[in-house]
C-alpha cells in the first residue's frame, strides 16, 4: 500500500519536479553543513576530542591545541556559510576537501566496514560507522556539480 502511493504518478512527478530537485539539494547543503559545524564545534570548544581523534585517525598532525581550536572556528564559519549558501565556488570545494580527507583518513573503515575480510586483529581505530564518510565526500562532490541547480542560497539569490 505504501508503495503503490509512493510509486504513484503524483508523488513520482513531484519527486521530479523542479522545486522537489532544488528542496533536495537544499536539504544535502544544510545537512552536510550540520556536520561540518558540530564537528567545528568539538575543535573549538576544545573539548580534547579533537586532539583524541588527530592522535588516532591522523598521526597527530593535528594536535596541536591552538591549531584544532583555530581550525575547529574556521570550520564552524565555513559551515554557516555552506548552509547559507554563501561564496559557494569557495565554500564547497573546501568542505569537499576536509571531508574527502576524513574519508581517506578511514579508507580501510569504507573498504572492509566489519573487518571481514582483512587478516590479523581488528585494529583499535576500525570502526564501521566510518563507512559514512564516503557518502559525506560523495554529497559533497554532488552539492558541488549541481551548485547551478541548487537555486535555494544566497549565491543564486545575489546573482
Amino acid at each position: 500500500m505504501l508503495a503503490d502511493f509512493i510509486n504513484s504518478a503524483a508523488v513520482m512527478n513531484w519527486l521530479t519536479s523542479s522545486p522537489s530537485q532544488k528542496l533536495g539539494l537544499l536539504i544535502l547543503r544544510v545537512s552536510l553543513a550540520g556536520l561540518i559545524f558540530w564537528w567545528g564545534l568539538v575543535k573549538g570548544l576544545n573539548t580534547g576530542t579533537g586532539v583524541n581523534v588527530s592522535n588516532a585517525y591522523y598521526g597527530g598532525v593535528f594536535s596541536t591545541e591552538v591549531l584544532l581550536i583555530v581550525f575547529g572556528w574556521a570550520q564552524v564559519a565555513l559551515a554557516i556559510l555552506v548552509a547559507i549558501g554563501l561564496f559557494r565556488t569557495i565554500t564547497l570545494p573546501i568542505m569537499f576537501v576536509i571531508n574527502a580527507f576524513v574519508a581517506t583518513a578511514v579508507w580501510y573503515s569504507i573498504l572492509d566496514p566489519f573487518w571481514l575480510f582483512a587478516s590479523g586483529e581488528k585494529p583499535p581505530t576500525h570502526n564501521a560507522l566510518f563507512y559514512p564518510s564516503l557518502i559525506v565526500a560523495a554529497g559533497c562532490w554532488v552539492i558541488m556539480a549541481f551548485r547551478d541547480s541548487d537555486t535555494y542560497a544566497l549565491d543564486a539569490k545575489r546573482g
